[in-house]
């Protein structure tokens, strides 16, 4: 990956990958340390630690990977739990001095959650804001429109900021969300698209840092495009290069992908835009035509 101001926090610690999932469920430490030094080697500013379900059931072999890991690597960790008492594990574990003195990530805080604000100020911690969803009338409400997003992000960054005021908003990280391109019908990807742009362009969150699971993207699609190009990354660089302009600078993605900024005449990328442009089964159909001939 060569994109200049383009975080990278590296993904593959985590049980929704097979390989992955076989090294957790072994309690492989040495596996996973290697894991560790094959995404660092590729370039991570950040790397993920989920060890699934091990989290509540073994906490101690929670424990085991943090040292593990940060015994053999010095990036800073990303800790990828929706569960309070997890994170403070994860955080009392993490050690910053093993990480050239840079905070540990807490993913995620959401209106749902707001319980695991009690953890700001005990350590230092940058967050993870998720904005796709919202609490109304005690209920879970899935934002469907980019001013929710935004209305959700703006709401969730003044309550972290009046927890603690030592929590600047650039340790603060926006992830608006993205789903599969292949099965966009609702305009999820021009959502995230706009979201970014209205949370980029607000002059009171400058500073603010925003995000998505980029990998979310190309799944279900083939990996090469009628033109020959690598179709999954290509789609991934076509995002990246209509969204940093916004305000996107975060990733949680796969280290050694060749993510680009991609010429305007890009075939991969020229389908891309106009299919963001679309609306319901029409998205489906202009995605289609990147690897199927009619």
């Amino acid at each position: 990956m060569s994109i200049e101001k383009l975080t990278l926090i590296g993904e593959r610690i985590n049980p929704g990958f097979t390989t992955s999932k076989l090294l957790l469920e072994s309690k492989d430490l040495k596996g996973i340390r290697e894991l560790a030094v094959a995404q660092v080697r590729k370039g991570v500013h950040y790397l993920t630690i989920n060890v699934g379900t091990a989290a509540t059931d073994d906490p101690d072999f929670l424990v085991d990977v943090i040292r593990s890991v940060q015994g053999t690597v010095d990036v800073p960790l990303s800790f990828d739990y929706p569960n309070k008492e997890v994170q403070q594990i994860c955080l009392d574990t993490y050690d910053p001095a093993k990480a050239n003195g840079c905070k540990a990530i807490v993913n995620s805080i959401s209106e749902l959650r707001l319980e695991m604000l009690d953890l700001v100020g005990k350590q230092p911690f940058r967050v993870v804001l998720m904005a796709s969803e919202r609490l109304e009338n005690g209920k879970r409400i899935p934002n469907t429109t980019e001013a929710e997003v935004y209305a959700t992000a703006k709401r969730l960054v003044e309550r972290v900021l009046q927890r603690e005021d030592s929590m600047s908003l650039d340790d603060i990280l926006i992830d608006v969300s993205i789903g599969p391109l292949a099965a966009d019908t609702e305009g999820l990807t021009r959502r995230a698209i706009e979201s970014i742009r209205l949370i980029g362009s607000d002059p009171d969150l400058k500073g603010i840092h925003m995000m998505v699971g980029l990998s979310n993207l190309s799944i279900m699609l083939p990996k090469t495009a009628l033109d020959g190009s690598p179709l999954k990354v290509r789609l991934e660089s076509a995002f990246l290069t209509m969204a940093m302009p916004l305000g996107l600078d975060t990733i949680l993605g796969t280290p050694g992908r060749d993510y680009q900024i991609l010429d305007e005449d890009n075939f991969v990328y020229r389908g891309f835009r106009e299919a963001v442009e679309c609306s319901g089964f029409d998205i489906l159909v202009r995605t289609q035509q990147l690897y199927r001939e009619d």
